[in-house]
């Protein structure tokens, strides 16, 4: 009898192993990545130039190419518009970047590109029209969202479908500084009705819900009461993740409860990618990366495996009393920005920054919450 107990307990056991591994082979992992703002300013694009109008950025996005090409869904917030090479490039206040930024994203490894932000309207309806162009070019590699030209295009539910999974993608920018869109379907403004008839659509059409959203104070790393009351009333509309931009600074990653035990995961902003920024110190070259797994079973989707990733914005200088002379930009991991880099960072020159691998280690352990951190986080 003794025997028979234990052979039927072996069994079950047995059993239980091959269900779990079998669950575990039919969940299905896509790899999600994320960064902050791309705000290309003139001496970025000087930089990159070759002269007469031909420009070469990868070299700028080479040292994170290991990071970002392997990742099922990459995101990134294309801050300045790719508002047309057929007029003068420009930064500041109205940005113009050169359009051959897009096939060099891409060809890092970029495949989400968001275009919802506060520059969005710089160059005004035809700058939106050449954005929109210069990305439908490529649009059999990569989803770019937040810019439209109709209609049905502002209506139409932004949709990457991976691994057999539909991750849908909302975007959404506080306001475009003052300038007004010819036409009410040109941007997405931060506005509850829209976004919860948007977020109703997008639950009918997708596994998965990201949600972009421009907001937030410059230069602060605390997140306002409007970017907190925002991010709670997405997390009761269950999207799953809030991917915020703006402050030029990173903010707290945070989980929400929303509705019937599920939780949104809300990054409030990831600072500066690659950029020029004249002002500020090194808490503006200090941005971050959320990347996580969403793991599908049989249409029932969650966030495994969420990780911070700090990043470097780095640059030197031939002229330590002339911000034109910026030059050789590059963006590291911050776990791989070695001390002969950081010494020859420009902003070893000014006399406000702290510009040190600590110094940068201890912004991001005082902003980021450690749940969030492993060996390779800062």
């Amino acid at each position: 009898m003794k025997g028979i107990l234990i052979y039927i307990l072996l069994f079950i056991i047995s059993l239980c192993i091959f269900i779990s591994l079998l669950n575990h082979k039919q969940r299905q992992y896509i790899d999600f990545v994320a960064v902050g703002d791309n705000l290309i300013h003139p001496v970025v694009y000087h930089d990159a130039s070759n002269g007469t109008n031909s420009f070469n950025f990868k070299s700028m996005y080479h040292p994170i190419y290991a990071y970002i090409h392997n990742k099922d869904i990459a995101y990134i917030n294309q801050e300045s518009p790719l508002g047309g090479d057929d007029r003068a490039y420009s930064g500041f206040k109205r940005f113009n970047t050169p359009s051959v930024i897009a096939k060099e994203l891409i060809d890092t490894g970029f495949n989400l590109v968001n275009g919802s932000n506060n520059h969005s309207l710089d160059q005004g309806t035809s700058g939106i029209n050449n954005s929109i162009e210069t990305w439908n070019n490529y649009k059999d590699k990569a989803l770019f969202t937040g810019m439209y030209n109709s209609e049905s295009a502002y209506n139409k539910t932004p949709i990457m479908n991976i691994k057999n999974t539909k991750v849908a993608m909302l975007s959404y920018t506080f306001g475009t500084n003052n300038l007004k869109p010819n036409s009410p379907y040109q941007i997405k403004y931060i506005d509850k009705k829209q976004i919860t008839r948007d977020i109703k659509k997008a639950k009918l059409k997708s596994d998965f819900i990201v949600v972009s959203m421009h907001w937030g104070k410059e230069g602060s790393h605390k997140p306002s009461k409007k970017q907190k009351a925002y991010a709670k009333f997405l997390a009761k509309q269950n999207v799953d993740v809030v991917i915020g931009m703006h402050p030029h600074v990173i903010q707290p990653v945070v989980w929400i409860k929303g509705t019937n035990n599920h939780k949104t995961l809300v990054a409030f902003s990831l600072g500066n990618f690659l950029n020029g920024q004249e002002t500020g110190n090194e808490s503006n070259h200090l941005g971050g990366s959320i990347q996580f797994k969403i793991a599908n079973n049989h249409n029932d989707t969650k966030i495994d495996d969420v990780k911070w990733r700090s990043i470097v914005n780095h640059y030197e200088m031939t002229d330590p009393y002339n911000d034109d002379s910026r030059h050789h930009f590059k963006v590291y991991l911050l776990d791989d920005y070695r001390n002969n880099s950081i010494n020859k960072h420009g902003l070893q020159y000014e006399e406000d920054a702290k510009m040190s691998k600590s110094q940068l280690q201890h912004i991001t352990k005082d902003v980021i919450n450690k749940q969030f951190f492993d060996s390779r986080s800062y």
